[in-house]
């Protein structure tokens, strides 16, 4: 009998600390819980011992005596702590089971992923409204230049090299948290985003919006977002058909900036906008310094007539019923020359057709300094798609004018236009896409073109993760940001590799 001792003390022991644990897990039920568990009678005696009915498993062997008095007790106690042990799991189960578990929400053919749902609580089942979700992706790229002149010359005369480039670089990362507060209308979206293209000392840039929804119609808030000037723009990186955006849409478009805006959908959830007022076209580097008190104003909007347009431009779904978008943008704003480049990589650099920054000496005169002037951009989009092919186009119009600084300017405006087309064909329905595209510069500085295209794989019939090969051949191009393959006044051809992965 003392093994049997033993085995019960050490037993009692475990079962004294689970139902402990039980209790920290949901304390206000845990009392009555750990009486019932470590009442006398079920812990000693099997189901029926008290009205003398026999254990439902007995020993082999013990209905005809053949195990020892002592043998057969330990059977028993075995037994009876299995039970136990069943009942303790089972209670564990219960508490558990009220607790909210993550899950994960894919992307849909119409809509993107909503990421992994940590928390879930609404103030119909009496909880504190509250809602949490984990989003994001991630960009590997491997980016390679030859060139195709060894220098060129800007505006003001100088000369400058153009050189190689052979480079791997986690080209975006973004993790974002989404959710409600307080009420399932009070909605916030915020995001960390940063590079390695620009050093790995470079900081992470937040970005993000709080905002109150009415309704599908209306959702007015504020923070750090895009200034919604072009389609192509305000498209998210994500759903990009290529690599990257065009050179046309990098050279024309605005940049982050602290703003209010309204964002929806009326007409049946058929015409979609985005509108507000920003700090400035870029105003992620000047914060509450930033010269003067002048506002940016910016709008978007877009018509889908025949139903939901989806993810992108690509139709890599071979829908069988066509999609149509058709839109347009605008912005206007009293715009201040940048004192400094900030760490947000898709800062915006109003440049010349040629890659002139227009604020540098001599830009626009001998010894002239532009550091104010009004931007005015208009554009028109329009894209279709159905059975694997889809068919993208931009077209931009820009105004600068209002020059303001020292010197003598040459010209009293300037008026830049250009635009920029893809199509693509998905040959095997969510697999294998190619694509081709180009797009074009042109004012009174100079013009730059870009042609090329690529192959996208969908790796598991998915949007949420791409292998993209893509190869692009530049003349004079007049953007730059290093977050696309864009370096002004390069002309030369550019080969990418690129992994996307979405969650």
């Amino acid at each position: 009998m003392p093994h049997v001792r033993r085995r019960s003390a050490a037993f009692d022991s475990l079962a004294v600390a689970v139902c402990a644990l039980i209790a920290c897990v949901s304390p206000a039920a845990a009392d009555t819980d750990l009486a019932l568990l470590l009442e006398a009678p079920p812990s000693i005696e099997a189901p029926g011992a008290s009205q003398g009915i026999p254990p439902l498993i007995e020993a082999p062997g013990a209905s005809q005596g053949m195990l020892p008095d002592a043998e057969q007790a330990s059977f028993q106690q075995v037994l009876t702590e299995e039970q136990l042990r069943e009942e303790i799991d089972q209670a564990v189960t219960a508490r558990l089971g009220n607790i909210p578990r993550p899950r994960y929400i894919p992307a849909t053919d119409l809509t993107p992923p909503k990421g992994l749902l940590l928390l879930k609580q609404s103030r119909r089942r009496g909880d504190f409204p509250f809602g949490l979700a984990l989003g994001g992706y991630m960009q590997l790229r491997w980016f390679e230049f030859a060139r195709g002149a060894a220098t060129w010359t800007d505006a003001t005369g100088e000369t400058l090299p153009i050189t190689n480039i052979n480079t791997f670089n986690i080209n975006r990362f973004l993790l974002s948290f989404h959710g409600y507060v307080v009420d399932e209308r009070l909605v916030y979206n915020f995001a960390l985003f940063g590079t390695t293209n620009v050093g790995i000392r470079s900081g992470v840039v937040p970005i993000g919006l709080l905002g109150w929804k009415f309704s599908d119609a209306a959702t007015v808030g504020g923070g750090m977002t895009p200034v919604p000037g072009t389609r192509e723009w305000i498209d998210p990186t994500q759903w990009t058909i290529g690599v990257d955006r065009s050179m046309a849409n990098t050279f024309f478009r605005p940049g982050f900036s602290p703003g209010v805006a309204s964002i929806g959908t009326l007409f049946d959830d058929t015409v979609h906008y985005q509108a507000g007022v920003w700090n400035a076209i870029d105003g992620g580097t000047t914060g509450v310094l930033r010269r003067g008190t002048s506002m940016a104003w910016a709008g978007n909007t877009w018509w889908e007539p025949l139903g939901p347009f989806g993810l992108g431009a690509s139709d890599m779904e071979h829908r069988d019923e066509a999609a149509i978008r058709v839109g347009c943008s605008g912005v206007y704003a009293l715009t201040n020359a940048l004192p400094i480049v900030g760490n947000n990589p898709e800062d915006t650099i109003v440049r010349l057709s040629d890659g002139t920054r227009i604020t540098k000496t001599g830009a626009l005169g001998p010894e002239s300094v532009v550091e104010q002037f009004v931007y005015q951009l208009a554009t028109v989009d329009a894209a279709w798609k159905w059975r694997g092919i889809g068919l993208f186009c931009e077209y931009y119009f820009r105004l600068l004018d209002d020059f303001k600084g020292q010197g003598t300017f040459n010209r009293s405006s300037i008026f830049d236009h250009g635009g920029m087309g893809y199509v693509s064909w998905c040959f095997v329905p969510r697999t294998y896409e190619l694509y081709a595209r180009s797009s074009v510069v042109t004012g009174p500085y100079g013009t730059g073109q870009e042609y090329g295209g690529g192959l996208n794989w969908y790796l598991k019939e998915s949007r949420q993760a791409r292998l993209t090969f893509e190869a692009l051949t530049m003349n004079r191009n007049p953007a730059q940001n290093f977050l696309y393959p864009y370096r002004a006044g390069y002309s030369g051809t550019a080969i990418q590799t690129q992994l996307m992965v979405i969650f």
